[in-house]
């Protein structure tokens, strides 16, 4: 006897569409930025580099989705441990994860089965094209 446990994930298509929605809103906003759409294991479902983005946000897009897959934004985990020395220390040091603010959890029936991550704008202008990004799945 076999049981199946279905639990939602960030499809291709949804990585997709999150990945149009922040573009949409960077090109409103006239920004270059890179996108990463992860899943919940941390493996790239989406992502894209718009002409003209800094090169370091390729790398940083990928790492505050990384980040945000604790289940809050990068941001509030750098919140978090600001007044924790080791352990903000021990946080920033891992590979491949930015505290930064940009990266968001995807949250599905909730539970946490993704993340996106916005970079080089601002650290305002990252997460407000995340965010629209993340209300456009609830359209």
């Amino acid at each position: 006897m076999s049981h199946t446990h279905s639990q939602p994930v960030v499809s291709h298509r949804a990585a997709l569409a999150l990945v149009q929605a922040a573009l949409a809103k960077a090109e409103a906003l006239g920004l270059a930025v890179a996108i990463a759409v992860v899943d919940r294991n941390g493996l790239l479902r989406g992502a894209l580099t718009m002409d003209a983005a800094p090169l370091i946000a390729e790398q940083m897009c990928r790492a505050k989705a990384n980040a945000a897959l604790l289940g809050l934004a990068s941001e509030q985990l750098a919140n978090m441990l600001k007044d924790q020395l080791p352990q903000l220390v021990s946080f920033a040091s891992w590979p491949g994860v930015s505290i930064m603010g940009g990266g968001l959890p995807v949250i599905i029936d909730g539970q946490v089965v993704g993340a996106i991550g916005v970079g080089g704008a601002s650290t305002e202008q990252d997460i407000a094209i995340a965010e629209a990004a993340l209300a456009s799945l609830s359209q």
